[in-house]
């Protein structure tokens, strides 16, 4: 039994919405990646509806198998350990692709996980990040509108 067992639901709730606000870092299983295993991701946005959340993977190394031309390396941030605290290691930020998740789906985990929130980026990370996937021609224009990635 962890101490936040003890917690009402109504605090849990209440931390597990505050924890997917847009920049928050969280570290969660994921089954769509080879192999499946716990990742850090960063929310980017929320969609309008409320229904789903975009985020992109912190990596603590570029793939250059599938990122092999220097046009794709370039959309893979590098991140720091010095400002994260929750990195054990100065990593990038994988601004080629944003992964759709179900906002309910990630609630839920929080709720049973509260942990699994260890973080914020800063504000000028934040911002790097988000300039990065709208320049990101990987990326379709229709869902960075959909998630606020475009003013």
């Amino acid at each position: 039994m962890s101490l936040g067992d003890s917690f009402p639901e109504s605090i849990k709730r209440e931390h597990a919405n505050r924890s997917m606000q847009t920049g928050s870092v969280l570290k969660l299983f994921v089954d769509d990646t080879r192999p499946q295993k716990e990742k850090f991701f960063i929310v980017i946005g929320l969609s309008q509806d409320g229904i789903s959340l975009a985020s992109v993977y912190i990596n603590s190394e570029v793939n250059l198998v599938v990122n092999y031309s220097p046009e794709l390396r370039a959309f893979h941030l590098p991140i720091s350990s010095d400002t994260c605290d929750f990195l054990d290691y100065d990593s990038y930020v994988d601004c080629s692709q944003l992964v759709i998740r179900d906002r309910e789906i990630i609630l839920n985990a929080l709720f049973y996980r509260p942990e699994a929130f260890v973080g914020t980026v800063s504000n000028d990370d934040l911002e790097a990040i988000r300039k990065t996937i709208i320049g990101a021609q990987t990326i379709k224009g229709k869902i960075k509108k959909k998630f606020g990635l475009f003013q």
